[in-house]
């Protein structure tokens, strides 16, 4: 019996050593062993299931387990942001305790959470004074009644559209001038959603700024009346070659910017549009930065098809001084004679407001005298409310960084992931404290030193991070948005065992291209599939790329990530399906 038994045991060791061998030979290159879906949550406020957010993420752990998924990339938000535990306030109520639930929740599913954290906002969401800041330089201001304020020379001739000036451009099918509707004069321009099926969805105002001086600030003031108007409404003002765009505010509602209220402060609301509204005056801000010509357009490039109209009238643009000023030992505001031979001393000579300089007694500064001010205007709003960019020419930087990430991995239970969000920044490299270079050199110092403050604290964490800043054929070029400089090398500062989740939302060839020079570099991959199409074409064309990309000896994409902005988790049956089915052999069996 024992000799049996013995020749049992021996022949079921080769059937499973056969069958182990069959399967994993069934994909030797590019097998998706990490199948995750992301997440992004706010924990914070009400409890448990109390919490819609709570309800889902469990939910999402579920269907998970179901469909083969065993990992979760879970982001926070809102007023849940994992940096509020570095706050002097703590976490809103019930944090740790709907945490607590859900990584109990995971680890009895067998699924792996992954937090996703550490995006460079952080340093500036606990320490405002940190933000990236545009310079403004020598901005001309005037002394009057005991306060210096920006001369302030308006940069646009026929504000109110009474000349018909050539240099106002227009989408001719749907903008026109309007002789029976304006808020002042005669004039305004109108725009109709009358786009039709031969695809004139464009309804913009268009202007080229010639002669303007690089490093100022402007404010941009106009007023909209609407009358069943319902298309997106989008101001963008663009490099000379509108190859990128130094402002556009991309967060949600803020399309036609963010305004200022009248104590300097940001109002609580970005510029909102109603369907039907009498006349309202807007503002924004935005800066110059290294240019001395800009293009302004505004309207819709979505333009809608029942009839509805707006119109925009007074529209104007000025030099702003001093708003939004961000002071630290790096940025400072410098005031001086119009002919730059006096440089005054702040307190005896002004002291420093919100949009002025309050001018003391005793001060050298003369009624009507014309001076220079230099400051540092901060980059909120300049492309989105929230998440711009920290500086991180110092410690701070990365101290808060190490800080959260102590904080995140006790709430996790020692997670061996993390997932930087790093993605789409759009402003960088202003802060003077940093040696002058290229904002690639820049962001490649930046993430070096961060991803070693991490690893050296926690040896065995694998990091993890977005392409787009680090990939040429995405956003790491010149110019992106207001980001000083070229972004070329800003991979050379990434950890070799930094593993890319690649998003290339373009053609299958140009995330073919993606996959190879992260592959060339001798980078692991994963794929974040999905983005919220339920015909699941751009799954199709994901696994096509990395077919192609396996002939070109792409390797290393383990894994992909189920991707969603719109909180849509109903297809993921769906894409687990179709990627057993369209590349079997990735899926392991």
């Amino acid at each position: 019996m024992r000799k049996i038994s013995s020749v049992l045991a021996v022949a079921l060791g080769l059937v499973f050593s056969q069958a182990a061998s069959a399967q994993s030979t069934s994909c030797s290159v590019n097998c998706f062993s990490k199948r995750w879906v992301y997440v992004p949550v706010n924990l914070s406020g009400k409890a448990l299931t109390d919490n819609p957010d709570y309800v889902k993420v469990l939910k999402v752990i579920e269907a998970a387990k179901l469909n083969g998924y065993n990992g979760i990339a879970l982001d926070s938000g809102g007023s849940g942001i994992f940096a509020t535990m570095l706050t002097s306030a703590g976490p809103y109520p019930n944090f740790y305790t709907n945490y607590q639930s859900v990584v109990q929740k995971a680890q009895e599913a067998g699924i792996e959470l992954i937090p996703v954290g550490g995006g460079p906002e952080v340093p500036a969401f606990l320490d405002p004074s940190q933000i990236e800041a545009l310079p403004v330089q020598d901005l001309p201001f005037v002394a009057n009644g005991g306060a210096a304020k920006a001369v302030g020379t308006s940069i646009v001739t026929d504000s109110s559209f009474e000349n018909h000036d050539v240099l106002w451009g227009r989408d001719t099918a749907s903008v026109d001038y309007d002789n029976t509707v304006a808020h002042s004069g005669l004039n305004s321009m109108k725009f109709v959603e009358n786009a039709t099926s031969s695809g004139n969805n464009l309804a913009r105002l268009m202007r080229r700024f010639d002669g303007l001086r690089p490093h100022t600030s402007y404010r941009m003031s106009f007023w909209v009346k609407t009358d069943n108007y319902s298309s997106p409404l989008r101001i963008q003002i663009y490099d000379p070659l509108v190859k990128s765009p130094i402002y556009v505010n991309r967060t949600a509602g803020a399309g036609f910017g963010w305004g200022t209220a009248a104590n300097g402060n940001w109002n609580d609301n970005p510029n909102l549009i109603a369907k039907t509204q009498d006349w309202t005056r807007y503002d924004l801000d935005f800066n110059t930065a290294n240019y001395s010509t800009v293009r302004l357009y505004m309207g819709t490039w979505a333009n809608g098809t029942a009839g509805g109209k707006a119109w925009i009238d007074d529209l104007d643009i000025r030099e702003i001084g001093l708003a939004h000023t961000i002071r630290r030992a790096s940025l400072p505001v410098k005031v001086t004679s119009a002919d730059g031979n006096t440089v005054y001393t702040e307190n005896a000579d002004y002291v420093i407001k919100p949009e002025a300089l309050g001018i003391p007694g005793g001060s050298r500064i003369q009624p009507n005298q014309q001076l220079k001010v230099s400051y540092y205007q901060s980059a909120m709003n300049l492309t989105a409310r929230y998440g711009t960019a920290a500086t991180s020419c110092g410690s701070y930087f990365f101290d808060q960084q190490k800080a959260l990430f102590d904080k995140i991995s006790a709430l996790f239970k020692r997670p061996t992931k993390y997932f930087l969000y790093y993605d789409e920044m759009r402003v960088l490299n202003w802060d003077p404290a940093c040696a002058q270079q290229t904002a690639g050199a820049y962001l490649s110092n930046q993430i070096y030193t961060l991803q070693n403050t991490l690893t050296s604290a926690y040896p065995n964490l694998e990091l993890y991070i977005w392409h787009d800043m680090f990939d040429p054929n995405g956003n790491a070029t010149n110019p992106y948005y207001a980001v000083n400089g070229d972004l070329a090398g800003s991979w050379e500062g990434l950890k070799p065992s930094t593993v890319i989740m690649n998003w290339t939302d373009t053609t299958v060839a140009g995330r073919t291209t993606s996959l190879k020079f992260f592959s060339d570099k001798a980078f692991k991959q994963m794929i974040a599939v999905y983005y919220d199409d339920p015909s699941l074409n751009k799954v199709d064309e994901w696994l096509k790329a990395l077919d192609d990309a396996q002939t070109q000896n792409v390797s290393g994409v383990d894994g992909f990530m189920y991707t969603t902005w719109t909180g849509n988790y109903d297809d993921l049956a769906k894409v687990a399906n179709k990627i057993k089915a369209r590349a079997p052999g990735r899926w392991p069996q």
